[in-house]
């Protein structure tokens, strides 16, 4: 049972008991995009544009939730994003996002920018993990984690491909003076969060500095073979946001691609994933899985993105925030709002399971379908 403290029912009453605990300058770093935030915004209020279509005199008793993922069995489709910065949100970080993943039963993805080494996440794994790699520091740097997470038997790869430079600026928090003089107010107004980040200061900047120096910023087309040569298991290819990239995608051997626009975090301007999501799938569909990443806040948009293609979806801000507020506790109790939310969309839209829903329940702007913008 969830505790009484974590029973929150929704995002946006996550977000506010989040912004209680976390120093403002955190807080706002993670829910806000680059720019000025448009497309962050956007992730969510596209949702907003897609009606559901219920149908009337339909109850099923009991709903399924369960569905598969590159062939693992999952409770719901609803999977956790790779993170970056985990551990600076809170200790528990990446082994709290796989521990609470594995609990309830679905997939983590894991940033090899969450904080933490391959080889102290992996034993909190109760369930699928993927390892996420970008290959900004180098070859030699990402086939070392490549190779950490094959011996620990994560699932697969997830290969992030949109950010081709740092979007943002480093924050700047870690335990030295410079930053004790800059965010000393702040620290003092949120004691227990301080506390455990100076306790778990020290190894935070050591598992950051192992990471050596940025050498490459962003995988290309080209680099495909050699990472499926590297894992040799199933690739996700994250990042992309027209037809034309889902099949370069498809072509350079991805077994599955995430519509995503790194929730807002890489160009602000770039168009909302779920208003991308249908031209996406009518291109790869057929061919492989497709999953939404970027702006899924509750259950009902859950239904949207399965009704508009998608296999399953990602959460990212949610997660995090849940992580924020209470550690392990905090990401499990996300996950578990998120299956009561989808179970209650499942019963007013009128179908027994995830499997049932097809466009017929989602009506979206046909504005959204726009020429399709091909590559060069």
């Amino acid at each position: 049972m969830t505790p009484a403290r974590l029973d929150f029912h929704t995002y946006e009453e996550l977000k506010e008991r989040a912004r209680r605990v976390l120093p403002p300058v955190l807080f706002e770093d993670m829910v806000n995009g680059t720019g000025r935030s448009r497309t962050a915004r956007a992730n969510e209020t596209a949702f907003d544009r897609v009606d559901l279509v219920p149908r009337a005199a339909v109850g099923w008793p009991e709903r399924s939730l369960r569905t598969t993922v590159l062939g693992a069995e999952v409770s719901m489709p609803v999977l956790v994003s790779p993170l970056g910065a985990l551990r600076l949100v809170h200790p528990d970080g990446a082994r709290g996002a796989v521990a609470a993943a594995g609990r309830a039963g679905t997939v983590a993805a894991v940033s090899m920018m969450c904080g933490h080494p391959v080889a102290d996440v992996a034993p909190a794994a109760a369930g699928p993990v993927w390892q996420q790699v970008y290959l900004s520091h180098g070859y030699e740097r990402c086939a070392q984690v490549i190779g950490e997470a094959r011996r620990y038997g994560y699932h697969a790869l997830a290969v992030t491909v949109d950010c081709p430079v740092s979007p943002k600026k480093p924050l700047g928090l870690k335990v030295s003076p410079s930053a004790v003089l800059r965010f000393g107010p702040q620290l003092a107004r949120r004691p227990r969060w301080t506390a455990r980040f100076l306790r778990d200061g020290a190894e935070l900047a050591a598992a950051n500095e192992a990471m050596g120096p940025r050498k490459k910023q962003t995988a290309l087309w080209s680099d495909m073979g050699w990472l499926k040569e590297q894992w040799n298991g199933p690739l996700v290819v994250k990042g992309v946001v027209t037809a034309d990239d889902a099949r370069r995608a498809v072509d350079s051997g991805a077994d599955a691609v995430v519509v995503s626009n790194h929730g807002g975090m890489s160009l602000d301007g770039a168009p909302a994933t779920v208003s991308v999501l249908q031209d996406v799938v009518a291109a790869v569909g057929s061919r492989t899985e497709v999953y939404l990443d970027g702006g899924v806040r509750q259950g009902s948009d859950v239904v949207r993105a399965l009704a508009l293609g998608a296999r399953a979806v990602m959460i990212g801000r949610p997660a995090l925030l849940g992580l924020g507020l209470a550690g392990t506790a905090g990401a499990e109790a996300v996950l578990e709002m998120f299956r009561h939310q989808l179970d209650v969309a499942l019963a007013m839209v009128g179908v027994r399971s995830v499997h049932d829903l097809d466009a017929s329940f989602a009506r979206a702007p046909e504005a959204w379908h726009a020429p399709e913008v091909v590559g060069v």
